[in-house]
């Protein structure tokens, strides 16, 4: 009897454990994301929340956590390549200045001796700086082609989008010629950077 309550019980815990909300996903280039103020659990729901952040001006959000992770991260390496000389530059000149006025900068402000660890720091600035020029760049490309915006707002708005089945993780919609792309990843949905098979040939 003991046996059989014990795996009610167990099974019980199961259940509960299975209907809880999902675990948060984690900070990227340093924005805690915001599932319930920003949801993005069906193609239809991330496009939505893309645009309201557009309009907010908030391109922090919108690129860190909604569009491909890989993209951007392979989009923010290849420019933090070029800040580095700068950021070493800097953070060495800092660092020297450091050395030199011990008595007036405490030990926890100062800028590591340790090899590596002043790499890992150079590496961070270079990141950030390369994550706000990524942003830039996206924002300028909407300022330029605002054609793009107002297909994208006639894509939520017409809500064309195709049936989802649950094992689906790659979404398209398609109207005037504009096709956007979304791919799942775990419980939420991304939109991809990417053209038509078409669109590529002729380029």
């Amino acid at each position: 009897m003991r046996t059989v309550c014990a795996g009610i019980v167990l099974l019980a815990a199961a259940a509960l454990t299975t209907a809880q909300d999902p675990v948060e996903p984690q900070p990227r280039y340093g924005i805690t994301p915001r599932v319930k103020l920003y949801p993005q659990s069906t193609p239809k729901e991330t496009l939505k929340t893309a645009l309201e952040l557009i309009d907010k001006g908030e391109y922090g959000y919108f690129v860190a956590h909604l569009l491909d992770p890989k993209f951007v991260d392979e989009r923010v390496a290849d420019r933090a390549k070029l800040f580095e000389p700068p950021a070493e530059a800097e953070l060495t000149k800092l660092r020297d200045f450091q050395q030199a006025n011990l008595d007036k900068i405490a030990p926890e402000d100062r800028l590591p001796l340790d090899p590596k660890q002043f790499r890992a720091r150079v590496a961070a600035r270079a990141n950030d700086r390369a994550f706000r020029q990524v942003l830039k760049d996206i924002e300028e490309k909407f300022t330029d082609d605002p054609q793009s915006l107002k297909d994208l707002r006639k894509i939520l708005r017409e809500d064309k989008f195709p049936k989802l089945q649950p094992t689906d993780i790659t979404s398209q919609i398609t109207i005037n010629d504009r096709t956007l792309f979304f791919k799942k990843i775990d419980d939420r949905w991304y939109m991809e950077n990417r053209q038509t098979e078409d669109k590529k040939k002729d380029n």
